[in-house]
C-alpha cells in the first residue's frame, strides 16, 4: 500500500512540474521546417504564434488564415504558424497530411517529434494565439471557431 502511495506522488509531483507558458514567461526560440522542408522560425520579431496540437485545432487555424487571405490581406511575417503533429502516425503524416499541407498558401512549422512545442499552450480541439513581444509571452488565447480567431487576427 505504501508503495502505491509513494508512486502516486511521485507522479503528481512529477506532473505538476510539467507547466506551459504563459504570460510573462519568456519563450526560448523554435526553429522548424515546414511542409516544403523550409525553415520556421519563432524570433524576437515575432508577435504572434498561431499553435494547434490536434487536428480540429488546425482546422480552426487553416480556415482562420484562408479566410484572412480570401479577405485580400496578406499574412504577416510576425505572425507564425506551428502545428504539433507529433501524435500522428508517421506514414499517415508522410503520405496524406503533408502532401495536402502542400496545397495550402501559408506555410505551416512542423513538429514531427513533439519535443520543441512541448511547452506552447494549448486546449484540446482548439487553436491557440501566443501574442509576444521579443519572445516574452503578452498573452494567450484559445479559439473554437474559424471565425472568432480570423477577428482576433484582424
Amino acid at each position: 500500500m505504501r508503495a502505491i502511495i509513494f508512486i502516486s506522488c511521485m507522479f503528481l509531483a512529477n506532473f505538476a512540474q510539467a507547466s506551459f507558458y504563459e504570460a510573462g514567461d519568456q519563450v526560448t526560440p523554435i526553429q522548424l521546417e515546414d511542409q516544403f522542408e523550409q525553415k520556421v522560425e519563432v524570433n524576437a520579431n515575432t508577435l504572434a504564434i498561431l499553435f494547434s496540437r490536434d487536428m480540429d485545432g488546425g482546422d480552426i487555424i487553416k480556415e482562420a488564415l484562408t479566410l484572412q487571405i480570401a479577405d485580400g490581406e496578406k499574412i504577416p511575417a510576425t505572425q507564425v504558424y506551428i502545428a504539433d503533429i507529433s501524435g500522428m502516425p508517421s506514414l499517415i503524416a508522410k503520405f496524406v497530411a503533408i502532401p495536402k499541407m502542400k496545397d495550402l498558401p501559408f506555410p505551416i512549422g512542423l513538429d514531427r517529434e513533439g519535443e520543441v512545442t512541448k511547452l506552447l499552450p494549448s486546449d484540446e480541439d482548439m487553436a491557440t494565439l501566443i501574442l509576444l513581444n521579443n519572445l516574452k509571452v503578452i498573452d494567450v488565447h484559445n479559439f473554437g471557431s474559424s471565425a472568432e480567431l480570423a477577428k482576433a487576427l484582424r
